[in-house]
């Protein structure tokens, strides 16, 4: 990936990404996403997943340690770091904003704490994707990452601050969502060490 400010934001894009990698994991206990699992870090494996579903260009909001901006290298994309990431996931997201390129039609918010997140999951939301709307996976009976927004929420995303992020924007325009059903295991997440029980593999598993 290339560090912000040397993209072309004039290049039209159709659905562009954030990939949100910038979070403190207190409740993890350390840098999560460079855990492994089946052979990658969860931050690689998910930057390659919405790389390999067409996500373009994609955003990598990153702490600042460059452990993490190594993790990326070789794949597409851009690398922003929030410098303060304790101020919560909207920072984030607003930093990702505004390295959008102008052409975008919409934005899909991911994070990379899903290593079941697959490829088609994806690219199924890419293609439910409607002018005007908010996507939204379903896994199971619960709302999910990523989500992907309409043009017409960029500055409410962009204004997003503290730890509230794209379920907001989402909850105030129930109207426009539209959901996607997706099997309950994909929108599995790693929060604490005990997570990885309810993945097949623990950290560190090869396939």
């Amino acid at each position: 990936m290339r560090a912000a400010g040397t993209e072309d934001r004039s290049h039209p894009g159709l659905i562009a990404g954030i990939l949100l990698a910038a979070g403190t994991a207190s409740r993890f206990g350390g840098p999560k996403l460079l855990e492994e699992w089946r052979g990658e870090t969860l931050l690689r494996r998910a930057a390659g997943t919405l790389s390999e579903a067409g996500i373009n260009p994609l955003i990598a909001v990153l702490p600042g340690d460059e452990k993490f901006r190594g993790q990326l290298a070789g794949l597409a994309g851009i690398l922003l770091v929030n410098p303060a990431p304790e101020r919560g996931i909207g920072s984030s997201i607003a930093l990702g904003m505004g390295a959008l390129p102008a052409g975008a039609e919409a934005v899909l918010i991911a994070v990379a704490d899903q290593p079941l997140l697959s490829v088609d999951a994806v690219r199924s939301l890419v293609s439910s994707f409607r002018p005007g709307a908010i996507v939204a996976p379903r896994y199971g009976q619960h709302p999910g990452n990523p989500r992907i927004f309409d043009r017409r929420f960029f500055s409410e995303l962009a204004s997003l601050t503290g730890d509230r992020g794209g379920q907001l924007v989402a909850d105030a325009h129930p109207e426009a969502v539209l959901e996607v059903a997706l099997p309950e295991a994909l929108g599995r997440d790693v929060d604490l060490p005990s997570d990885w029980a309810q993945l097949e593999d623990g950290p560190g598993s090869e396939p």
